[in-house]
């Protein structure tokens, strides 16, 4: 076992929990801070971001440490999501300079000679922010960011796990609000349990819930916020299909480290490979290689790839279900021995395709291998799923790609790239039971804003 424990929150104090009486003044700080904001024109606006941006950077550092201390990411995986955090920062700005006022040409109609029309954007009000723990700064800043730059106030529920990180990330903001001369409690900070923060997503002062995190809480928010602007950013199960013209080596070395890095806490992991039956018996002991080579242990070390899961009941969990598919018949490719919670990556193949460890998603180093008869039948395993955010397809014929292109049903389809594949000033979401919305800057902005076409007539 490592000392201290990985992912192990006693170094550091949890965020005390608020309760209903504060979070009902938080409620009305955000609401009066969104009138004081709701108005700034762009240069203001912009000026805050700045200053988030020179604050941010100066505990860079510092908030990788937090993260790999708080959670268990590898140090070198946590410099990169703080990396991340702060181009996506950068591309709000950029895309504050552009959003919230579109042209129509409105004069294409007999009687509208003279007309001009705008297409607008309001900020829409409040906005609950609730994020996960394994990337706890960048899609923090996804949501955080793009709110402010729409003009309006936020209140950031963050996970419970990584109290720290939270702080940290919030007294840059803060220290910047103050510089910028912003409205007090423009981001407040909020710690609650469930079901406070269920009551806090139902105030009517709160006009949109932006959530990162599963679907069964999701489906559970959906049905006591009806009525009420809600987007969501879910689970994934990711699936991959490589047709016997590629390289399968070098798509096995591409896809190992989008499996298992991390120890596969993301919901883009490659989790469902399907091989075509030609390239299976060069791709197999490629990629079990490839896993192999990923360093697992202290994420403390720089070369860690695979560091521990976030808690040792998780690992278990994924310990335990393991075991259960190995007894029905599974083969397996590659497994060691969990520790805590650090559980080495596991491949397995010759799952039925409704098991659990197949067709749910994973959030773990466990990788299920499939041959198929034809890329065809690849693609449509491969989008036999309930999930639709990530999904990849490796091919030298552009029919093939275009053909997954079409088939596979996914917020995000990647061609010769594996699903972890992201930028961050893109848009990204799901569809199906992955999600509403896309997230990335600019679309971010749209989700907490509201259209507005304005047409306006010559004088009479």
């Amino acid at each position: 076992m490592l000392e201290p424990g990985p992912g192990d929150r006693r170094i550091f104090p949890e965020m005390e929990a608020m309760g209903a009486k504060e979070l009902e003044g938080v409620a009305g700080h955000a609401l009066r801070a969104f009138r004081a904001w709701k108005d700034a024109p762009r240069l203001r606006r912009r000026q805050l971001l700045e200053a988030w941006l020179d604050q941010f950077t100066v505990i860079r550092e510092e908030l990788a440490l937090s993260v790999t201390r708080e959670t268990g990411k590898p140090i070198t995986l946590a410099r990169a999501e703080v990396a991340r955090a702060e181009a996506t920062l950068k591309a709000t700005l950029e895309a504050l300079s552009t959003f919230g006022e579109e042209a129509i040409p409105y004069d294409l109609m007999a009687g509208a000679e003279g007309c001009r029309a705008t297409l607008r954007r309001y900020p829409v009000g409040p906005v609950l922010a609730i994020t996960p723990f394994n990337f706890p700064v960048n899609l923090a800043m996804h949501k955080l960011a793009p709110a402010l730059a729409a003009a309006c106030s936020v209140i950031w529920k963050p996970c419970p796990q990584a109290p720290h990180t939270s702080r940290l990330l919030w007294e840059t903001f803060e220290a910047a609000r103050i510089q910028a001369a912003a409205p007090v409690h423009l981001m407040q900070l909020a710690s609650a349990d469930p079901a406070a923060a269920e009551r806090l997503a139902q105030d009517a002062r709160v006009a949109v819930v932006s959530f990162t995190g599963s679907e069964r809480v999701a489906r559970h928010l959906e049905q006591v916020l009806a009525g009420k602007r809600l987007l969501l950013e879910l689970g994934g199960n990711a699936a991959v299909v490589v047709d016997e013209q590629v390289d399968a080596v070098a798509v096995a070395r591409q896809l190992a480290p989008a499996a298992v890095a991390a120890a596969g806490q993301s919901c883009c992991k490659a989790q469902r490979i399907y091989v075509h039956r030609q390239s299976w018996a060069v791709f197999l002991p490629a990629f079990v290689e490839a896993v192999q080579a990923q360093p697992v242990g202290d994420p403390m070390d720089p070369a860690t790839v695979v560091g521990p899961l976030i808690d040792e009941a998780t690992a278990r969990r994924v310990d335990e279900g393991l075991d259960r598919v190995v007894a029905a018949g599974a083969q397996v490719l590659l497994r060691g021995r969990r520790e805590g919670a650090l559980l080495p990556p596991a491949i397995l193949t010759g799952l039925p395709e409704d098991d659990p460890l197949q067709c749910e998603e994973a959030f773990s180093p466990v990788t299920i291998l499939t041959p198929v008869d034809s890329f065809e039948q690849g693609l449509k395993l491969a989008a036999a799923t309930r999930f639709g955010l990530r999904a990849s397809a490796y091919s030298r014929d552009q029919r093939n790609l275009r053909l997954a292109e079409s088939t596979l049903r996914a917020g995000g389809v990647l061609l010769n790239l594996p699903p972890t594949f992201r930028l961050d000033a893109a848009p990204f979401g799901g569809v199906l039971a992955s999600g509403v919305g896309f997230e990335g800057p600019r679309w971010a902005m749209e989700g907490f804003t509201e259209g507005r076409l304005v047409i306006e007539g010559p004088a009479l």
